[in-house]
C-alpha cells in the first residue's frame, strides 16, 4: 500500500499553487514590458534615415529655387534688376499656373506650396510627388513626406526668403531658410 499511497500525494500535489501562477503572471508582465519598450523605440532609430532622405529632397528643392529667376519683373538679358536703379518694382507674386515645378520660372511660384493660403498659394506637396518632379531615384522612399515652401519677399533686403519645411510622416518637421538674391 505504500506505493499507492505515494502517487497518489504526488497527484494531487501536482497542480499549480497560487503563488507561483501569479510568479508567472508578474514574470510575464515585464517581459511583455521589455518587448513593448523595444518595438516602440524601433522608429526612433529610424528616424535618421527620414532625416537624410528629408534633407536630400530640400536640397534637390532649394538647388530648383536657385535655378529659376528672382522675380518676374527682372530682365537679364538688359542687366536690370528689378526695384534697384529706378527700374521697374518687384512683381512678389506667383505666376505658375500648375503645381507641376517644370512650370516654375520665378521665385515666388514656391509660394503656391504655402500653407499661409496667400498669393494662390494651395498647401503642401506630397513628397514623392515632388521628388518625381525632381527626378529623384526611388521616388517611393519619399511618400511619408510633405513640403511646403514659403516665399517673403523683404522691402529692405535686396533678397527674398524661401522657407522649406519638410514634415515627415512621424510628426518631425525640418525646416531650412534659405535667401534668394535679386541676381538675375
Amino acid at each position: 500500500m505504500r506505493p499507492s499511497y505515494y502517487f497518489h500525494n504526488i497527484r494531487r500535489n501536482s497542480g499549480v499553487s497560487l503563488v507561483e501562477y501569479v510568479l508567472g503572471l508578474a514574470i510575464l508582465a515585464i517581459v511583455l514590458v521589455g518587448v513593448g519598450f523595444f518595438f516602440l523605440s524601433q522608429p526612433r532609430q529610424l528616424d535618421p534615415v527620414f532625416q537624410f532622405r528629408a534633407v536630400s529632397l530640400a536640397e534637390a528643392l532649394s538647388e530648383q529655387v536657385l535655378a529659376v529667376k528672382y522675380d518676374a519683373n527682372n530682365n537679364p538679358t538688359a542687366q536690370e534688376r528689378c526695384g534697384i536703379n529706378g527700374v521697374t518694382a518687384c512683381a512678389n507674386s506667383p505666376k505658375a499656373s500648375t503645381t507641376n515645378i517644370t512650370d516654375f520660372k520665378v521665385v515666388d511660384d514656391f509660394q503656391l506650396w504655402c500653407n499661409d493660403g496667400e498669393n494662390g498659394a494651395q498647401g503642401t506637396i506630397d513628397g514623392e510627388t515632388l521628388a518625381g518632379q525632381l527626378s529623384l531615384p526611388e521616388t517611393q522612399l519619399y511618400r511619408r513626406f510633405k513640403i511646403e515652401t514659403c516665399v517673403e519677399p523683404d522691402a529692405t533686403e535686396p533678397f527674398k526668403t524661401v522657407t522649406i519645411k519638410v514634415s515627415i510622416e512621424q510628426g518631425s518637421t525640418l525646416s531650412f531658410v534659405l535667401h534668394r538674391y535679386n541676381i538675375r
